[in-house]
């Protein structure tokens, strides 16, 4: 059994942490930057290659196309329900979504959930790089105003990450 974790999956930044068995405090997993906080930003190369993070957050200006943040923002929600948040995004949605929301980055498309497991993919990677240990289990926090079919979305996100 590998480690857990708990998981801030921000609209804006996100965090890895665990609880130091010698403390009992919790304790943020710094990524490969030294930094403790993602940005919450994934895009999608020329070659269909995932990018996560600081280095996708780079790209939000000079590839739009290709770069989503806020993903957060749609999940578990369908197109009816963001219409006005819509306008406000550079990233485009997909043609074919009509009750879940499907996102083109560059020629590839995704869900919300499939977007948000990239990132905690990424979170996934660095605490276990930082324990040289398997991370399989995570608890990844969600807003209280989230509903059943928000909640879903993240549940559904971190299984696809590798995480029960």
């Amino acid at each position: 059994m590998g480690r857990v974790v708990g998981i801030d999956l921000g609209t804006t930044y996100s965090l890895i942490a665990y609880v130091d068995k010698e403390t009992g405090r919790p304790k943020c997993i710094p990524g490969p930057y030294g930094e403790t906080l993602c940005p919450s930003v994934v895009s999608v190369d020329a070659d269909g290659s995932i990018v996560v993070g600081e280095p996708a957050g780079r790209r939000l200006l000079t590839q739009p196309d290709r770069t989503i943040y806020s993903v957060k923002r749609l999940m578990g929600r369908g197109v009816t329900d963001v219409q006005d948040e819509l306008k406000l995004f550079p990233f485009r949605i997909d043609a074919g979504s009509e009750s879940v929301i499907r996102v083109r980055l560059g020629e590839r498309v995704f869900t919300p959930p499939e977007i948000s497991a990239f990132i905690l993919r990424e979170l996934k990677g660095w605490a276990e790089e930082y324990f040289r240990d398997r991370v399989d289990r995570a608890v990844i926090t969600v807003p209280a105003y989230f509903n059943d079919a928000q909640r879903q979305a993240t549940k559904d996100a971190g299984r696809l990450a590798g995480l029960e």
